[in-house]
């Protein structure tokens, strides 16, 4: 099967332009010519974090612009346009809170796979940077391909 590079995201600062993580730097393009020909859509609705007023998101990706590989503290484009819209720590590289000590208490999230015949997988990650991993991961290789691994390790399909 062929691999497919996982989505690309940036934040719509209007006019046409974007902000988002690129090849290790933070940089404003055009929106028609960083989407080179491929189809984008708006994603609004993908974490369930209460997102930020629309300037202060605009805020946040303007306050980065230009700065380079180190010294960013983002994994790829999704956590850099998520943190953006959200401003939560968990979006940054080794953001997690950590639990306090002595406490059972630590954050989990859910990446809902959902398969054929209205079958929902469910995976459960300690940090919210490894479910991006692994979602963009499954973006990468197709959805068909993680449906059919996936049916191999429950074994139930």
């Amino acid at each position: 099967p062929s691999e497919h590079p996982p989505p690309h995201w940036a934040v719509y600062v209007g006019s046409g332009q974007i902000i988002h993580l690129h090849q290790g730097q933070i940089r404003q393009d055009s929106l028609y010519e960083a989407a080179a020909g491929n189809v984008g859509r708006v994603v609004n609705s993908w974490y369930r974090f209460r997102p930020l007023v629309a300037e202060l998101v605009v805020q946040n990706a303007c306050g980065h612009l230009g700065l380079k590989s180190d010294e960013i503290c983002w994994t790829n484009s999704e956590s850099f346009a998520a943190w953006c819209r959200f401003g939560k720590r968990e979006f940054k590289a080794g953001g997690e809170l950590q639990a306090a000590a002595g406490t059972q208490h630590q954050q989990q999230y859910y990446l809902k796979i959902h398969l054929a015949e209205n079958k929902v997988h469910t995976v459960r990650f300690h940090s919210l940077e490894d479910l991006i991993r692994e979602k963009r991961r499954i973006d990468a290789s197709g959805k068909l391909r993680v449906i059919k691994d996936l049916a191999i390790v429950d074994g139930k399909e």
